[in-house]
């Protein structure tokens, strides 16, 4: 049972959305850099594709599919557990209505739906953290040396 896990994460809801928004701007602020540098690396293959940086071209689209497919997982994830909840929810409905439900089905009901709580909380920061990672990671990688004039 991972319900303290969940309820730690639905009481620090606003480190959550700090987290990612601070992602965010870190994702933003590192695309000039990246656009710089690669930008001119596209134009040159255009014109030259013989003396283009293969490696560099080829991790322009391999690290964005990884990235966005990772965050997707993050989506799907979430879905998944609030789709069980519903489902559980409905089920319960019934049997509820019903009174043939026992304790025990209550508290699992009630962790399904405190899982499917605290995973919508989470995604944000979570889904987003792939993203930035990359962003990051080329950002300092492609970043070129200031060169000071004394």
């Amino acid at each position: 049972m991972r319900t303290f896990e969940h309820l730690t994460a639905l009481w620090m809801w606003p480190f959550q959305i700090m987290q990612a928004n601070i992602a965010l701007a870190e994702t933003a602020a590192g695309i000039p850099t990246i656009l710089g540098a690669r930008l001119p690396m596209i134009g040159a293959a255009m014109f030259n594709p013989w003396t283009a940086n293969h490696r560099e071209l080829t991790l322009m689209v391999s690290e964005k599919t990884r990235a966005f497919g990772l965050s997707h997982k993050q989506f799907e994830r979430s879905a998944q557990l609030v789709r069980s909840a519903t489902e559980a929810n409905a089920r319960a409905l019934g049997t509820f209505s019903m009174a043939r439900m026992w304790p025990a089905e209550v508290f699992d009901l009630a962790e399904k739906n405190l899982a499917a709580a605290a995973s919508l909380v989470s995604l944000p920061s979570n889904s987003i953290a792939p993203i930035h990672k990359r962003v990051s990671g080329n950002a300092k990688r492609l970043a070129k040396p200031v060169t000071r004039i004394s």
